[in-house]
């Protein structure tokens, strides 16, 4: 009993410093990176960076680049293709570490927003970056659009940073001082059995019912012999 105890004050800890990493604060670049191009040779170019200054709170800066002419012929034919738009997001964070994240839409779709996206960034209870997600807020299922080039000029994006959702931390002290008193409880011998008759010994009492119960199904004469 009292090894249980302390193996539930450990878990305890655990959690009481797990959620005071959620109030870990950080920040983060991401380099954004598009492809335009319809054939198998995917080829990446600069969209545009953007500076999240605070995790915790979601401060972002964007900065990106208007497309130049080619820029939007190429996504033009993408949603006239009904092919899909990618982008890669290059995470860099303030301890120095990099990784990247690839999300998809439809190009048409894109195409029909006048190029208004947003980025969603998730994070793990640490508060480190665990998905880039590009999501574009239209209900439309396109199947291929044609969008005049003056449509497709400049990305306006919106950053939404998710912090992990954590759940009730338990209430372990409690739990431990019941614990105890059941095990004091048990030292002195002042614990009493208020279960009824079927519940302390039904685990005699049902095989011995389903041992009557094959032994009538599998001599079906013998009542009527007697």
């Amino acid at each position: 009993m009292l090894s249980l105890i302390k193996i539930i004050s450990v878990l305890s800890s655990l959690v009481l410093i797990l959620a005071s990493n959620l109030e870990h604060d950080g920040s983060a670049t991401i380099r954004l990176q598009h492809s335009l191009t319809l054939d198998r040779n995917q080829q990446w170019v600069e969209r545009g960076n953007i500076s999240i200054y605070s995790l915790r709170l979601g401060q972002a800066v964007v900065k990106q680049n208007p497309l130049t002419p080619q820029e939007q012929k190429q996504l033009q034919d993408l949603a006239v293709s009904n092919k899909l738009y990618q982008v890669r997001s290059v995470v860099t964070t303030d301890e120095g570490s990099e990784r990247s994240f690839i999300s998809t839409v439809k190009a048409c779709m894109l195409a029909e927003s006048e190029l208004d996206d947003r980025l969603s960034v998730s994070l793990d209870y640490t508060g480190r970056i665990i998905a880039v997600s590009l999501v574009v807020a239209s209900k439309s299922t396109c199947e291929g659009a044609f969008v005049p080039l003056d449509k497709l000029k400049e990305f306006t994006t919106s950053v939404y940073v998710r912090q992990a959702e954590t759940g009730p931390i338990p209430d372990t002290a409690t739990f431990i001082q019941k614990l105890e008193r059941e095990r004091e409880a048990k030292e002195k011998g002042e614990t009493k059995d208020n279960r009824s008759f079927f519940a302390k010994y039904w685990m005699y009492i049902v095989p011995l019912l389903i041992f009557m119960a094959i032994s009538s199904a599998s001599n079906p004469d013998a009542p009527q012999a007697q």
